[in-house]
């Protein structure tokens, strides 16, 4: 049984896990393999390097469940976010690290949920300073 999340026909999907100061300069210098406990269901892509992503987190059980705002207001990466949004990354499986743009919520046929905008940085200055201390530190 796959721990992703099964797609239904036209539905494609990106992994990944959220980063931001305080958990990427934890125990700097050391490497470390990340499992995705992100995924994003694209739902609209204005270009290669800019979408929207209907967000699913994991659970212990493995399962993928699509976030509700008040499960993520107990997440570190999200009130990170509230506190500054600019220093809020996503690293993505294979793509590396991508400006996290806002998060809304939204609905479909199967009720609501947390909706990501997401931006690739395109070059090296638009990153966080601390993502420059850890590039090549975090393989997912």
């Amino acid at each position: 049984m796959s721990p992703y999340p099964k797609p239904r026909p036209q539905q494609t999907f990106v992994y990944g896990t959220f980063l931001w100061p305080e958990r990427a300069l934890a125990k700097l210098g050391r490497a470390m393999d990340l499992e995705p406990d992100i995924a994003l269901e694209l739902l609209r892509e204005f270009s290669a390097s800019e979408f929207v992503g209907k967000l699913y987190t994991k659970l212990y059980s493995g399962a993928w469940n699509p976030a509700q705002l008040d499960e993520l207001t107990k997440n570190q990466w999200y009130l990170g976010f509230e506190r500054n949004p600019n220093q809020l990354v996503f690293l993505m499986q294979g793509s590396g690290f991508w400006e996290v743009l806002h998060f809304r919520r939204e609905s479909d046929e199967s009720g609501p949920y947390i909706a990501v905008a997401l931006r690739q940085f395109e070059n090296t200055d638009k990153l966080p300073p601390w993502a420059h201390l850890t590039r090549g530190r975090f393989k997912i």
